[in-house]
């Protein structure tokens, strides 16, 4: 493939656990899924790594056949077992990446960009989070953030910016000028997105500083012409808050992919099995 870029970047949610089965749980997809890679010959690398290929042109760290993981939201399962009161004890994604390679050690030598695997694009409002944790998952304060300096510290992990609250309509309030709830297409002002974007990430950097922080995850794959073409691009130069900017769109990431509108997979919705997901990678990847 020389030096053509063709990176899958793949995303997950932990908040999607209602069974036990491939289908009906992002845990155990994320499980079989790297098993799925690491058959495949794939090498694993952060996604601030194809960020910087785009953003810089230097492609040294994506080079080959690899892969980059994603998680979005931010709960706590995306560190921390559960114990679910009839599905028993459910992995947390750390686990289940320090599990599939044997270790942090192995794991930062097959990422050897960074000193980090997977990047978690977290909720980053702490008031938004606990409203969240009840309106979405068991109301027991599991939407914390004390996990994400231990999650940089553990080298699996960087920690990214998916906005201030996620414009979530369970919310009574977000920081919106129109009150938009659940639609971050409807971004189109400097203040909104500032509020949205430009805060979350400096919450997240003073408190989980890593390389992940300057990566954006548009809440529901919605990005629109304002952000990816005004507001992203108009950063005053050397005091950019965010580098790249991720969607859900699907494919792999080329040389012509624009760094505000980077393409995901999503789990569930572009495939549904392992025998999707290897479909996808060898079409993404070339083989």
């Amino acid at each position: 493939m020389g030096d053509r870029l063709a990176v899958p970047v793949l995303a997950y949610h932990s908040l999607h656990a209602p069974g036990l089965a491939y289908g009906t749980s992002d845990h155990v997809a994320l499980e079989e899924d790297l098993r799925t890679i690491r058959r495949l010959g794939l090498r694993v690398v952060s996604a601030r790594a194809v960020a910087d290929a785009l953003v810089t042109g230097d492609r040294r760290a994506v080079r080959g056949r690899c892969v980059a993981i994603t998680f979005d939201d931010g709960p706590d399962t995306d560190f921390l077992d559960v114990r679910h009161s009839t599905l028993g004890l459910i992995k947390g994604f750390r686990r289940i990446l320090a599990e599939a390679w044997g270790g942090t050690a192995l794991w930062r030598a097959l990422a050897g960009h960074r000193g980090a695997v997977a990047t978690s694009f977290v909720i980053a409002s702490p008031a938004a989070r606990a409203v969240l944790d009840r309106t979405c998952i068991a109301g027991r304060g599991d939407w914390g953030e004390g996990w994400w300096p231990l999650a940089v510290r553990s080298g699996l992990f960087h920690v990214g910016n998916h906005s201030w609250d996620h414009l979530h309509p369970t919310l009574p309030e977000v920081a919106h000028s129109a009150q938009a709830k659940g639609d971050f297409r409807q971004v189109l002002c400097a203040a909104d997105a500032d509020g949205q974007i430009r805060a979350a990430q400096a919450y997240i950097e003073a408190r989980a500083p890593n390389p992940g922080s300057r990566l954006f995850a548009y809440p529901y794959g919605h990005w629109n012409a304002f952000l990816a073409e005004e507001y992203f691009p108009g950063q005053p130069a050397g005091r950019e808050h965010t580098i790249a900017a991720f969607t859900t769109g699907g494919g792999p990431v080329t040389e012509a992919t624009g760094r505000w509108v980077i393409p995901r997979f999503v789990c569930g919705d572009h495939w549904k099995s392992p025998e999707e997901l290897e479909r996808l990678l060898r079409d993404a990847t070339g083989r």
